[in-house]
């Protein structure tokens, strides 16, 4: 009886742990590996942008949390398809890691980290100033219904960015019920995944948009390919 628990007591720390790191929105690497190390045994995309290769991956049966950065545009008229590089690639019992760095590769202004439970693939070379980087002292949530309603006391601690979301423009994007939470010293990148791991087992979000009208798209179930505009 004493072993059981103590067992169980150890089992209940851990899972403390593994909450902590993730609220707190730092790297816990043991946590995503086994999806990373998972191997996919197709992986086509054929003439597509990186768009196409991240949604080719989520449709994976594998549940990923993904949150993609796109390079802002000059004007969100601009046709993201012409703008971006186009590739095909045709990997065969490839592993998720694998796949995600020869979308990179194929599309080298972007590069890819993983944060709690989520894979963020962003522009590379962006600075301290660049909105998902800046760093958030405390940002407190009460009774959010999803997460664009929790982006109003984000935009309420960053008065000069500009912060807008598409509503579930991807779909479903609730919450099983309302959210009430804090988090301390995280960047906005490390916000929005917290906000998009929240709503289920697999989830995405997109920061996308052009200089004069950026934001963030959050929605259940893979991620899905954006529109040319």
């Amino acid at each position: 009886m004493k072993r059981l628990i103590a067992w169980s007591l150890f089992t209940v720390l851990a899972g403390l742990s593994v909450a902590a790191q993730i609220a707190a929105g730092t790297d816990a690497p043991d946590l995503l590996r086994p999806l990373l190390d998972h191997r996919i045994p197709r992986f086509d995309v054929e003439d597509g942008v990186l768009l196409d290769g991240i949604a080719e991956l989520s449709s994976k049966p594998i549940e990923l949390h993904v949150g993609f950065e796109e390079i802002i545009r000059g004007s969100i008229n601009d046709d993201r398809r012409t703008l971006s590089p186009h590739f095909s690639l045709h990997l065969r019992d490839n592993t998720v890691r694998e796949i995600l760095d020869a979308l990179c590769a194929a599309d080298t202004r972007y590069t890819w980290s993983i944060d709690g439970l989520s894979i963020n693939i962003y522009p590379t070379g962006e600075g301290p100033g660049y909105l998902p980087n800046l760093k958030l002292g405390r940002i407190s949530l009460k009774n959010v219904p999803d997460p664009d309603q929790a982006l109003t006391p984000l935009s309420r601690l960053l008065p000069n960015e500009q912060i807008g979301y598409f509503g579930p423009g991807l779909g479903d994007n609730q919450y099983a019920q309302p959210w009430t939470v804090a988090f301390e010293q995280v960047t906005v990148r490390q916000f929005a995944n917290r906000l998009a791991e929240h709503m289920g087992a697999r989830t995405s979000w997109v920061w996308a948009g052009g200089s004069d009208e950026r934001m963030f798209t959050f929605a259940k179930g893979a991620f899905q390919a954006l529109p040319s505009k």
